[in-house]
């Protein structure tokens, strides 16, 4: 019997971070299943009340890439605070905060978490698990479930108004399973009936499966490719657009130059990743039947993975500001550790020399700088 038809009560949702991502994520949720409960989760009642008195807890998105076309949601009645979180037990958490973010943010809720709850983490970079589940060993120890979700939409928020986002391009959510397998599997390496009956069988991917945000839900090897991909672009576009404080478009001023930049980025990327022993299953993957096609072949021609890089984040998202860039502009902290501090800090880790990771480092080091002098008030 499908999770559909088992169902014995109101589906629930709740969501932490209500930024960029959690925000269309969570309206696409209330437009599919408007009779499921949808909990956004702030930092604190203050934010609540704020959210609540001056803009009746809706969010207004601006869809860019469909004639900017305003669209209002209903409102999140919900709505709640991270001390506040009236249910017992949490089912389903859909984590959108930054990805520095979470571990604090998961403190206030953690008793209302165990290994029947589907949590999954929808940010930028690498790294984000590992430090999870660093922080809350139960995550491994009792085999809690967990899902990534690499989200490839363009989204940015309004500097003046708290609720509202603008939608540049429309893309896709590609979600896999990465932590809580049976445990007699030897590998997470999934087969395409595994997925099948993943995603008929779990509440998340079930639902998640039909929101209008061009979700896939896959396997494990393949999201990690996807991921893999969508963190290329990240390090080529997230980083450099806040040290030159441009849109992503603006890269297309220089074209050339900006291409040898982006394959200098990726080529270290690919070179240090695929010396990763926990990625080594992925990178010598075999397509075979009965088993989910995985393309690899970017790995090995960086020149086309670049001109991907450069449709995706310039042409695709070029009306779009970095998240990046955001933060840095507000003088909030940033995910550069995770993104192109992830391959100088994996490098080390694997003993590799600083010739490896030169260019990343050499982003990490300028974006950091960048940020001390807004955070001064220095010229932007």
């Amino acid at each position: 019997m499908s999770v559909t038809m088992a169902r014995t009560k109101i589906p629930t949702f709740h969501i932490v971070g209500l930024g960029s991502m959690g925000s269309i994520i969570a309206i696409a949720l209330q437009k599919k299943f408007p009779s499921y409960k949808i909990v956004p989760i702030l930092r604190n009642q203050e934010k609540v009340e704020f959210f609540k008195k001056k803009y009746d807890s809706k969010f207004v998105i601006h869809r860019q890439y469909n004639d900017n076309k305003i669209d209002i949601s209903q409102s999140f009645e919900e709505t709640t605070s991270l001390d506040h979180v009236k249910e017992d037990h949490i089912d389903n958490l859909i984590i959108t905060t930054k990805t520095y973010q979470s571990i604090d943010a998961l403190k206030p809720l953690w008793d209302k978490i165990d290994n029947k709850t589907n949590i999954i983490l929808i940010q930028n970079g690498f790294g984000s698990f590992e430090a999870l589940s660093e922080a809350y060993p139960e995550i491994i120890k009792d085999n809690y479930k967990v899902f990534q979700g690499v989200i490839a939409h363009a989204v940015f928020g309004s500097s003046a108004q708290f609720n509202e986002f603008y939608h540049a391009a429309f893309l896709d959510l590609k979600v896999a399973q990465i932590n809580g397998f049976d445990l007699s599997k030897s590998s997470k390496i999934q087969s395409i009936d595994e997925v099948n009956k993943m995603v008929e069988e779990n509440d998340l991917c079930n639902t998640l499966k039909d929101i209008d945000l061009g979700v896939s839900v896959m396997s494990y090897q393949e999201l990690i490719v996807g991921q893999i991909k969508k963190f290329c672009v990240n390090c080529c576009i997230n980083g450099l657009t806040s040290i030159l404080n441009c849109m992503n478009g603006d890269f297309k001023y220089e074209k050339e130059t900006t291409m040898n930049l982006f394959e200098d980025v990726a080529q270290e990327v690919i070179d240090v990743f695929a010396l990763d022993p926990n990625m080594k299953k992925v990178f010598e993957y075999e397509n075979k039947p009965g088993m989910p096609a995985v393309d690899l072949s970017f790995s090995k021609n960086i020149g086309e993975l670049s001109r991907w890089i450069y449709k995706i984040g310039v042409i695709d998202c070029g009306g779009n500001s970095s998240s990046m860039r955001q933060d840095v502009i507000n003088k909030r902290g940033t995910e550069i550790d995770f993104i192109n501090g992830y391959v100088c800090s994996l490098a080390t880790k694997l003993n590799l020399p600083r010739s490896a990771y030169k260019v990343n480092q050499t982003a990490v080091n300028l974006h950091k700088i960048k940020c001390e002098i807004i955070k001064n008030d220095g010229i932007n």
